[in-house]
């Protein structure tokens, strides 16, 4: 009796906080939309500084991650959905007060947090992409420009032809950077570039590129240095996985083989201890 009211009592409070965090965010999202309808004028809303920079700092996360507001909105929904789904959990399955709370616990990470934490997932694996892309475009750059093209030339010919070597992150960004490079100036083109990938590796090469535009070094020879750079890294990191491969194969002997291999010797003797006259 005391356990069947402690579980009413507790899906009766997660209901009532469910329903009050509802209600908040769409009074939140209605109160928003009436003082953006009060102070819009002629179709511009103002809106406060600490607003303005936080949806500045979200709009580079979803560049970085390349993802648009309707995908980052249908991953909402369905964490929303996942989060809805583990609650009913509790509802259905007649588990214990301890695990009925950690499940509601989990529930509500899903629902408020999954979203954050794809994004971030996201940026990691694009930030990877370009990485893994970029001492190959550097080379083709590097042909290019011994062959005498200029920069521009080399980016366009290199984003025209190199589709089937390089990834499509990779070439949208040199596009993007030849275009605002034409356009405005090389430090917004640079800024720019840097801002969208993320990218330590991007952010090296475009201070050595400013470098470049203040002593008059040739952007040839900061590309040949920062390929052999990239690759030696590449190479150090195929080093360091080389050398824990020991390691992870030793740990996935004693997790996985080694239980069977005395499964196979230990069943067997105990069968024949247990029944000696067979």
């Amino acid at each position: 009796m005391i356990e069947t009211l402690s579980y009413t009592l507790m899906i009766i409070s997660l209901g009532i906080i469910l329903f009050f965090t509802t209600l908040y965010l769409l009074q939140h999202y209605k109160h928003v939309r009436m003082l953006n309808a009060i102070f819009s004028i002629q179709g511009e809303t103002i809106i406060s500084k600490e607003e303005s920079d936080k949806k500045a700092a979200f709009e580079i996360k979803l560049t970085q991650a390349g993802i648009t507001h309707k995908e980052y909105k249908e991953v909402q929904a369905l964490s929303v959905v996942a989060g809805l789904a583990l609650f009913s959990l509790i509802v259905l399955l007649d588990l214990s007060l301890l695990l009925n709370l950690f499940i509601g616990f989990i529930a509500i990470l899903v629902m408020f947090f999954m979203p954050y934490l794809y994004l971030d997932e996201q940026i990691k694996a694009r930030v990877k992409r370009i990485n893994n892309d970029l001492a190959i475009f550097i080379d083709l750059l590097i042909i290019i420009l011994e062959g005498g093209g200029g920069l521009n030339n080399a980016i366009d010919k290199v984003t025209q032809e190199a589709g089937n070597v390089l990834g499509k992150d990779l070439l949208e960004e040199s596009k993007k950077f030849k275009n605002e490079f034409i356009t405005y100036s090389s430090d917004i083109a640079y800024n720019n570039l840097v801002e969208r990938t993320g990218s330590d590796a991007i952010a090296t090469i475009v201070g050595f590129m400013r470098l470049s535009e203040e002593t008059g070094i040739g952007v040839k020879t900061i590309f040949e240095n920062q390929a052999q750079e990239i690759k030696d890294m590449e190479m150090l990191n195929v080093e360091k996985r080389a050398a824990t491969m020991n390691i992870s194969i030793t740990f996935v002997m004693f997790i996985f083989i080694l239980p069977a291999v005395i499964a196979m010797v230990a069943f067997p003797m105990s069968a024949d201890a247990l029944m000696p006259g067979f």
